[in-house]
């Protein structure tokens, strides 16, 4: 099960968030900044132990959504784990550039 940390407006927010839970105890390694911009996805691989994926379609999802009027993004964040309520909240906000947070532990609720 995957548990949500938060909905970012930019890179830099996930990765305080990341360091700041980081210095409470918490693993970076069971966490995942899920994005569609590949800048923001560079930049917090690059400076974090956080797993990094990518939400955006690929050509062929987008050309099958086209004619099947799926929602790759959702379906993704399904396919990571996301219950499908959570998943048809967050995929649109991931679309307006926003980064999601999750991790696969539950978190104590102080932090």
């Amino acid at each position: 099960m995957k548990y949500v940390l938060g909905l970012f407006d930019g890179e830099i927010d996930v990765i305080r968030k990341i360091e700041d839970l980081k210095v409470a105890g918490y693993d970076p390694s069971k966490m995942t900044a899920i994005t569609k911009d590949a800048d923001v996805f560079l930049t917090i691989q690059r400076r974090t132990e956080a797993n990094v994926e990518t939400a955006g379609p690929s050509v062929k999802e987008k050309v099958k959504s086209i004619f099947t009027r799926e929602k790759p993004v959702k379906d993704a964040l399904v396919d990571f784990g996301l219950p499908e309520t959570e998943a048809e909240k967050y995929h649109k906000e991931i679309a307006k550039e926003k980064v999601l947070l999750v991790t696969d532990e539950q978190l104590l609720d102080n932090v």
